[in-house]
């Protein structure tokens, strides 16, 4: 089962140099040791608003999944999905 988050709440990610996750704050709580299991690209909607974002699915050592995206436009991070 799985949480979407419609909202795309603000997340903090630190990162390291070449910008792959390696710690999130959710909820006041942050999740270290971030394990990456898929990675991937969206570039779309050029013919309206550009949408350019890095998406990343998660895991925590305390066994958080969750997927997670940098909006490149804006420079913020957000949380888009849970997983129970």
């Amino acid at each position: 089962m799985t949480r979407l988050y419609l909202d795309h709440p603000l997340i903090q990610v630190e990162t390291d140099a070449a910008g792959t996750p390696l710690r999130l704050r959710l909820d006041g709580e942050t999740h270290g040791e971030v394990g990456i299991c898929n990675r991937w690209r969206v570039d779309d909607d050029w013919w309206r608003e550009l949408t350019a974002r890095a998406y990343f699915k998660l895991v925590t050592r305390d066994g958080l999944l969750c997927v997670v995206y940098l909006d490149e436009m804006r420079g913020t991070w957000h949380l888009e999905r849970i997983f129970d």
